[in-house]
């Protein structure tokens, strides 16, 4: 009876086994491989284990040649058709569906941006957020669902994010303020679990040059303080111009928070910017002035935004003066700090930094200008229109 030999006892044909002797005596039998670009360096004591190792690797081999020689035809012509799409990539198929798993699979059942933006939205004003941050929330936000509306904020790829902020048609400081808005709402995809990467933070914002900030001389601001009483508006002027209250804290500025006795006005929480509470003095010209116009309680401009600049075309007409973006506040800040030197202080009147403060408003003025400011009064002939302090107090 003849017995046939173990095959497996034998050398494959591939890959190969070689030998070679060591120092002692002894041989080293090696297998030297490439698989699929894999290179495969192994060493055995023996023939029989580099043989059997060899095999394994050849059945492996075959295995997944068999593997690929099942699929069917449509999906290996698909194949073929998806490595040629990421050669200029130099990506593989298994990385384009391992991202595709990672950053599109797995967040599938994410809302889209403009659920994402109403969201957002909804919640800011639950929370008690103001009309004005809300507003400007849906319009930063509802410019960039215009365009990614449909689209899962997990798929949005950083090309197109580039090209979306890359628009020559806006200002910088608009593109910035968009940023910041997206970045928001990336953040916020982050928390809820519908993405796992701020892909605005990878993107460079363009630099804005600060422009010299454009404040009142002393003349132009006596004018405009003496013709603001027929405008109406005569406490929004002497507040902006002399504390440096913004135009919307003025806005929400109660009377009852106007301490004439005590030379203080208390900008609340709910009136100041990011509701952060601070008590602006009352200096002796906003004292003067306010003797005019000051009442025990009320609203301070008992009018709306659009009715207020109704009244200041108004103003600038009669005093002939321009209106300046700011004007009001600029002109503060920059007396403020020229008078007293001291960026913090005027930093915390202003309810900003210091670093703001002595950047933008450092050495505008001169002496006789500030001197000339801080002494602007009421006229002294204006008998029957001027209500003293005294009166102002006890109101």
């Amino acid at each position: 009876m003849t017995h046939k030999s173990n095959p497996r006892t034998k050398k494959p044909s591939w890959p190969k086994i070689l030998s070679r002797p060591l120092p002692s005596g002894n041989i080293q039998w090696r297998i030297d491989v490439l698989v699929d670009g894999h290179r495969i360096y192994e060493s055995f004591k023996t023939e029989a284990e580099a043989i059997s190792r060899a095999w394994q690797i050849d059945g492996d081999r075959k295995k997944a040649g068999k593997a690929g020689f099942e699929l069917p035809m449509s999906k290996r012509v698909e194949a073929s058709k998806c490595n040629e799409l990421l050669a200029p990539h130099n990506a593989t198929i298994t990385e384009a569906v391992e991202h595709y798993l990672k950053h599109v699979l797995a967040f599938r059942n994410a809302p889209t941006v403009t659920e994402i933006v109403e969201k957002m939205i909804n919640e800011a004003s639950a929370n008690g957020r103001r009309e004005k941050t809300v507003a400007d929330l849906r319009s930063r936000l509802g410019h960039f669902a215009e365009t990614f509306g449909t689209r899962q904020v997990s798929a949005i790829t950083l090309e197109e994010l580039k090209t979306f902020f890359d628009d020559t048609s806006v200002a910088a400081r608009t593109t910035i303020s968009r940023a910041t808005k997206v970045s928001q709402l990336f953040n916020y995809a982050i928390r809820n679990g519908w993405t796992n990467e701020n892909l605005v933070e990878r993107i460079s914002r363009p630099s804005v040059e600060d422009k010299a900030v454009d404040f009142y001389t002393p003349n132009e601001a006596k004018v405009l303080l003496h013709h603001a009483v027929g405008a109406g508006v005569l406490p929004f002027v002497a507040i902006g111009m002399f504390a440096g209250l913004r135009t919307n804290e003025i806005m929400r500025l109660d009377w009852s928070a106007v301490k004439l006795a005590e030379h203080s006005l208390i900008v609340g929480s709910e009136v100041a910017k990011k509701r952060s509470r601070r008590v602006v003095e009352i200096n002796d010209a906003l004292a003067a002035w306010l003797g005019l116009c000051a009442r025990p309680a009320g609203r301070v401009c008992d009018f709306r935004e659009d009715q207020l600049m109704f009244h200041i075309r108004q103003l600038v007409k009669a005093a002939g003066v321009t209106w300046k973006k700011n004007g009001l506040r600029h002109s503060f800040a920059t007396y403020h700090l020229a008078l007293h030197g001291d960026p913090v202080k005027t930093a915390f009147q202003c309810g900003n930094s210091p670093v703001v403060i002595h950047n933008h408003y450092k050495g505008l003025a001169g002496k006789n200008e500030v001197a000339k400011f801080w002494a602007l009064r009421p006229a002294a002939d204006a008998d029957g229109k001027i209500v003293s302090m005294q009166q102002a107090v006890n109101a």
